[in-house]
């Protein structure tokens, strides 16, 4: 297990910090945002910052429905912290990770010994998938932090002999509602925990009928503090496209290809979360085979055992159940069997699992790829290139087009500098634009620019940068055409 640096937990809680935001911002501040999501989110809180609208996000000037609104507030503040760059975009999730790390190791030393709780929330900060995703600028660990908070206060709120059960109430359902505003409909799965609870082990888990309908208007009410003037000002837009799309279709249809078409792709997809879960729970989930055949003998006596392992089992069937699938989408799963599986190791039931030996080779793993990544890799990212070549010919007030290509990331990286939204245009139309005498920037590919070579007016200044295109994991060289 985990030795404990001093004698009180000041001292675990410390390292937990000091671990969480080490492995997560090492690095951050190297490496340029990565198409598409990250660049689409960063470009959305800078929007919302400059046009002082907290209601509904936009990219690029048109509303942004993908999302709900909590990783744009919290990009936000980061930014008027530090300042619009990679490493204030990326902060929000290395502070969620670090802060459910802490959720994980309170809630473990309410069961168990304080090396246990340590041990449960650097397994969760060592995990590969918590590690790639609490270093980058999207939503998810927003809504892990939300989802941890829900399963644990639905843990003590259904206790049977309680104390402080309205306290418990009212966590619960405030954190399903922050949930939902971090990702959605997603977030409410810890209730379905619960609900499995009271139905497989009544005498178990205390869950009034009246004390979940109270509980759901207020979450509902919570909710729509945000989603009714959303709703009036897109005149419904969010919900038809914010659940619409990207929860109903993601759910029954295959989105941007992460998932098989046709019901023989979906069955043969189902196991896959089965599959990645051992490389995204990795180096811990190795031990989780051994942990459960041991454990399985004690399953109608280890209550939170069995609870933990239930709100797993909910995020990992609902998942494989969806349509579209991503590695990552299982990550809530993870807060729950990191301590299932510190419990097992402090409680002798897997003797072998050496925490701290393990951590350390992980962290300094994590540490190491994230820092030689962000030493090596920028000069590949295309979009940051280009516009570090651009930017000593750049003015506030110039308009930004591009031709044949959209990537978020050279909006991101362009209005550093341009106050003006970027115009997608068509060939001809983009010729045009280039030619007309005004301050102007015109980004496209580079072979476009050779077809057109004899179009080109004399007088623009011409910027070239070859790179990598991420979101299309294809070499690509751009050029950008001036107008001073």
């Amino acid at each position: 297990m985990l030795n404990l640096p001093g004698k009180t937990l000041a001292g675990p809680l410390g390292l937990v910090i000091l671990l969480g935001l080490a492995l997560n911002l090492s690095g951050a501040w190297l490496l340029p945002l990565i198409d598409r999501d990250e660049p689409r989110f960063a470009e959305a809180s800078r929007e919302m910052r400059q046009d002082h609208d907290y209601v509904v996000p936009s990219f690029n000037g048109a509303p942004r429905y993908d999302k709900p609104p909590i990783i744009y507030w919290a990009q936000v503040l980061a930014f008027r912290w530090l300042g619009e760059t990679p490493l204030a975009a990326r902060l929000p999730s290395a502070v969620f990770a670090t802060a459910t790390a802490l959720l994980v190791f309170f809630w473990t030393r309410r069961l168990a010994p304080a090396r246990t709780a340590l041990a449960a929330a650097v397994m969760l900060l060592t995990s590969v998938q918590m590690a790639i995703h609490g270093r980058l600028a999207v939503a998810d660990l927003a809504m892990v932090f939300f989802f941890t908070a829900a399963c644990w206060s639905g843990w003590e709120l259904t206790r049977p002999a309680a104390a402080h059960r309205g306290k418990w109430w009212l966590f619960f359902y405030v954190s399903l509602a922050l949930g939902f505003l971090a990702k959605g409909p997603v977030a409410w799965l810890p209730l379905a925990g619960l609900l499995l609870g009271r139905w497989r082990r009544p005498h178990q888990f205390i869950l009034p009928p009246w004390g979940v309908a109270g509980g759901m208007l207020l979450n509902l009410a919570l909710v729509g503090l945000w989603g009714i003037p959303a709703l009036l000002r897109t005149h419904g837009e969010f919900m038809r496209v914010g659940l619409g799309e990207h929860v109903l279709y993601r759910s029954f249809g295959v989105m941007d290809g992460h998932g098989a078409s046709g019901l023989a792709g979906w069955i043969l997809l189902s196991p896959l979360f089965l599959v990645t879960f051992f490389f995204s729970f990795f180096p811990w989930a190795l031990h989780v085979p051994r942990g459960l055949h041991r454990w399985w003998p004690n399953r109608q006596s280890d209550t939170i055992g069995w609870y933990l392992l239930i709100q797993a089992a909910v995020v990992f069937v609902i998942f494989s159940v969806v349509r579209t699938k991503l590695p990552h989408y299982t990550l809530p799963a993870l807060p729950c069997l990191a301590i299932w599986l510190a419990r097992l190791a402090g409680d002798g039931v897997l003797p072998r699992l050496k925490v701290a030996r393990t951590a350390s080779l992980m962290a300094a793993l994590i540490t190491g790829t994230a820092l030689t990544l962000g030493l090596t890799l920028p000069p590949l990212f295309i979009n940051h290139e280009l516009f570090e070549k651009a930017r000593p010919q750049l003015q506030p007030g110039m308009r930004l087009a591009n031709v044949q290509y959209t990537e978020p990331g050279v909006v991101w990286e362009f209005r550093q500098v341009i106050t003006n939204h970027m115009e997608n245009l068509e060939a001809e139309a983009g010729i045009q634009f280039i030619q007309q005498p005004h301050p102007a920037v015109l980004v496209m590919p580079t072979a476009f620019f050779e077809t057109n070579r004899a179009r080109w007016p004399d007088n623009l200044i011409m910027v070239q940068a070859q790179g990598y295109n991420w979101s299309k994991r294809s070499r690509l060289d751009l050029t950008a055409l001036i107008h001073p």
